[in-house]
């Protein structure tokens, strides 16, 4: 069990507890700091309400058509893109898996900026569904295979408009979202909290480190800025009209 600077769960504990991840005694230990810490406790009670808002909401009304789009292979046989396949997919863990966070500097631990995220820096998760398994949040360094389907979680903290995009282990760009795109898409600025972008990606069968970029902005972005970002300084891309959130996962060799 982790405790952060401030005597609390860390958010990856909490995220993990959600998520049954933990070993046993971890999850009792947590469990009884969750009833004697009123901070902890509020955390795990709003947690717990936006998974059963999206098992309500969401997941009741999308399953069904996830589940009459993956029965047609036909469909997938028609998506014959060269690097990737937009699909629908994943499902309650994308709302509620473990929280990527960027690198920290200034000092900072990466649970102090977890919790700053939520009011004044976007945040940014990745999950991914391998065959018919369940989903599971990608973390920095975590290794995908191809044709595993990975979605998208932001909270865009205020922005206006958000882009996903990719350098692959060949150094080819590829924007996620919105798919194909040569600018960012609107975003529900006002909301407060996450927001599962539409559909998925299926990775293609190119190995090595694959570099993911999503840029939080007041107005839209070109993909060709953030794509020369990323020539310009490949383990750290900036843009000046905008928040950038960059990490690295590894894809292995089909």
């Amino acid at each position: 069990m982790m405790i952060n600077t401030r005597g609390h769960l860390s958010s990856e504990t909490i995220d993990l507890l959600l998520l049954s991840a933990l070993g046993a005694e971890e999850t009792n230990e947590a469990k009884a700091h969750i009833d004697g810490c009123p901070n902890c406790k509020e955390r795990w009670r709003e947690l717990n309400e936006d998974k059963q808002r999206f098992e309500q909401f969401v997941f009741a009304r999308t399953l069904p058509k996830i589940e009459e789009r993956l029965a047609k292979k036909s469909l997938w046989d028609s998506l014959n893109l060269r690097l990737l396949i937009p699909a629908l997919g994943l499902g309650l863990a994308a709302l509620v898996a473990v929280v990527v966070v960027p690198r920290v500097t200034g000092g900072q631990t990466e649970d102090e900026v977890y919790v700053g995220v939520k009011g004044k820096e976007p945040l940014f998760e990745v999950f991914a569904q391998r065959d018919t398994g369940s989903a599971f949040a990608v973390k920095e360094g975590s290794t995908l295979k191809p044709k595993d389907r990975i979605r998208f979680v932001v909270n865009p903290a205020g922005a206006k408009y958000v882009l996903v995009a990719s350098r692959d282990g060949k150094g080819v760009f590829t924007v996620y979202h919105p798919f194909g795109a040569a600018e960012s898409a609107p975003v529900d600025a006002k909301t407060p909290r996450r927001i599962e972008l539409p559909n998925a990606v299926e990775l293609d069968e190119t190995p090595g480190a694959e570099r993911l970029v999503a840029v939080f902005s007041d107005a839209p972005v070109k993909a060709a800025e953030v794509e020369a970002a990323l020539k310009a300084n490949p383990s750290a891309p900036q843009l000046g009209n905008a928040r950038v959130i960059s990490w690295e996962f590894k894809k292995d060799a089909p």
